[in-house]
């Protein structure tokens, strides 16, 4: 069985990336330890050093990731938006080999043996491997393909 289709990588496909791997990756929860660390060192360097250039730069800092924390969605698409695939069309392939997505601008394989887990999600499914996550949304796949994904998934 080889199914193909194709779908462009605009700011809603973004979005829908984003929004639906974001609970499955590392950067789902902030970096508490890290703000904690960082605001105790500036405070130490403060009161205990009396160098109030670094505290102040270390708390800053973690002000900054704060920010950064919580502007994580549109920064993110905002990048992919900046990037040269942006706007393009892409082609998915899902053979007996596996995945395979090109763009204009670069090309993904992954075979089904590189798959390490496979997420449904509401709106897509997740490809887990060791080299990251990839998203493919349920907009572009058949009631047919996803029920083949299933059946390669619990192999």
């Amino acid at each position: 069985m080889s199914f193909s289709t194709t779908y462009t990588l605009d700011k809603p496909y973004f979005y829908e990336c984003f929004d639906e791997s974001l609970p499955y990756s590392a950067q789902a929860k902030p970096k508490y330890v890290f703000l904690v660390l960082l605001v105790s060192l500036g405070l130490t360097a403060i009161y205990w050093l009396e160098k109030h250039y670094l505290g102040n730069f270390l708390i800053m800092a973690a002000v900054l990731e704060c920010v950064a924390f919580y502007y994580r969605r549109p920064w993110w698409v905002t990048r992919q938006m900046l990037s040269r695939a942006s706007g393009s069309e892409a082609t998915l392939t899902i053979d007996e080999s596996g995945f395979k997505s090109e763009n204009p601008h670069k090309s993904y394989q992954l075979a089904w043996q590189d798959i390490d887990e496979v997420i449904f999600t509401v709106r897509g499914i997740i490809l887990k491997s060791r080299r990251g996550m990839q998203y493919i949304s349920n907009s572009v796949l058949s009631d047919e393909i996803i029920e083949y994904i299933k059946k390669r998934a619990t192999k």
